[in-house]
């Protein structure tokens, strides 16, 4: 009995059953990501959380346990105020670079932060203009509900979440 479980041929199966289940809940995570948004977490101007929104800024099954997004703040954002974001990385090396997106009104995509080094464990926070999740950079056309992609440089999804501009 003790050679079934020390077999390479179990194994390797076991390890193949884990990585099936953990694309496919990338799979749907993603799927997820792409639909449209509904709600937001709401927080203060110093980042405390008023009303959750359980969609919002989860950790992508392919990086739990290696990043978590603290939700951005504020939120609801007025055009001219900076959105802090807040990400900390709690594994060694284990985020190759970000890259922040926002969805514009014709479902095409805007670069707002890059920064392609490999994360260090601990904090790393940057600012972004809510003016740039206009087309034009026009404030009328940043208000709204607007949902905001976070990548890693490799460009696997690590969360989403959505942001009100007023």
């Amino acid at each position: 009995m003790l050679k079934f479980f020390t077999s390479p041929f179990l194994l390797i199966s076991l390890l193949l059953l884990v990585s099936c289940t953990r694309n496919d809940a990338q799979r749907d995570f993603e799927k997820e990501a792409y639909a449209q948004p509904r709600n937001y977490t709401e927080t203060t101007n110093q980042g405390a959380v008023q009303n959750l929104d359980e969609d919002d800024w989860r950790t992508s099954p392919l990086f739990q346990g290696l990043i978590e997004i603290v939700p951005p703040y504020p939120n609801p954002v007025t055009t001219d105020q900076a959105i802090q974001f807040e990400v900390e990385v709690t594994g060694v090396q284990s985020v190759n670079g970000l890259e922040v997106l926002v969805r514009l009104q014709d479902n095409t995509f805007r670069t707002l932060y890059t920064d392609f080094e490999t994360l260090q464990p601990g904090l790393t926070t940057f600012q972004i203009n809510p003016i740039e999740f206009s087309e034009f950079g026009n404030p009328e056309g940043a208000r709204g509900l607007n949902r905001v992609y976070i990548f890693s440089a490799n460009q696997q999804m690590i969360s989403y979440g959505d942001i009100m501009v007023e």
